[in-house]
């Protein structure tokens, strides 16, 4: 199981990333590890209960023979109390029950475990568990260095410094005329009046109209 990763260890890695596992995912597995005990018996660790991108749980060597089913509970108890924080009171009174006098039969532990988890959809769980193993093996962007963040925010710093000494074109408008406007074009002079204009235009029909009567009388003669 080259891509499976310890229980521990996936515990662990969600806290830091600030996606604690919840207590039904870590009962799930504890579940699944007691199912393939079988016909041995082991003191369960969470650092020999392996899950992998399936979903899939196996224990391994790390899981120590057990020397009877009374200290197979055992563990099975103590690794629900350290496993799930905090534990769901049917979890907590599920361990009171596996330090009871009863010693359970390997398929009534399971039994029992299920249901705690009632109701149980185990294809989802199950892809539940695989999810969270991919995304353990998802590389972790590096966080910015010290150094380079005092660094990052000088440069900012720095910009909005320079950005707040350029004068704005709304201040540029309130300066003084006499020394900004010095180089501006004068605005061309006003053409004549429409009085003016009207004169002009009614002299020069008198004139055409005289023009043209000198004209007929002479064609006349």
């Amino acid at each position: 199981m080259s891509d499976a990763v310890a229980m521990d260890d996936l515990v662990e890695a969600m806290s830091h990333r600030g996606t604690p596992m919840t207590p039904e995912s870590a009962l799930f597995i504890v579940l699944q590890a007691v199912e393939s005990m079988k016909d041995r018996r082991v003191v369960l660790d969470a650092g020999g209960i392996e899950v992998d991108e399936h979903g899939v749980v196996k224990i391994n060597e790390l899981c120590s023979p057990a020397v009877d089913d009374r200290e197979a509970q055992e563990g099975v108890a103590t690794l629900l109390e350290t496993a799930l924080v905090p534990a769901p009171a049917t979890v907590l009174e599920l361990t009171a029950k596996l330090r009871s006098e009863t010693v359970f039969t390997h398929s009534a532990l399971a039994a029992e475990l299920a249901a705690a988890l009632v109701p149980l959809n185990r294809g989802a769980a199950q892809r539940m568990l695989g999810r969270m193993v991919r995304e353990h093996h998802r590389p972790v962007r590096p966080e910015e260095s010290d150094d380079e963040a005092a660094d990052a925010d000088e440069k900012l710093t720095r910009g909005l410094d320079e950005q707040g000494q350029k004068p704005s074109q709304s201040a540029d408008a309130t300066e003084p005329d006499a020394t900004v406007r010095d180089d501006w074009e004068r605005p061309a002079k006003k053409g004549p009046s429409t009085l003016q204009a009207l004169v002009v235009l009614g002299m020069s029909t008198a004139l055409l109209g005289a023009a043209a009567v000198f004209l007929w009388s002479r064609l006349r003669g």
